[in-house]
């Protein structure tokens, strides 16, 4: 598994975010499973992102 994780301020725009989201997505495979989740917490908002491990058969 893999792990994105990024701080931003507390007034950074809604597009900022989406745009960093992207651009992380575009680097992972299309094929793998993908949690977002976002927080906002005092004075930040905050993603982490998760790349879960495919299992091959």
């Amino acid at each position: 598994m893999k792990t994105f994780q990024k701080y931003f301020k507390e007034n950074t725009p809604e597009t900022t975010i989406d745009k960093y989201i992207k651009l992380v997505l575009k680097t992972v495979d299309p094929d793998d499973e993908v949690e977002i989740y976002y927080d906002f917490e005092e004075g930040m908002q905050k993603v982490n992102i998760k790349v879960l491990d495919r299992i091959l058969h």
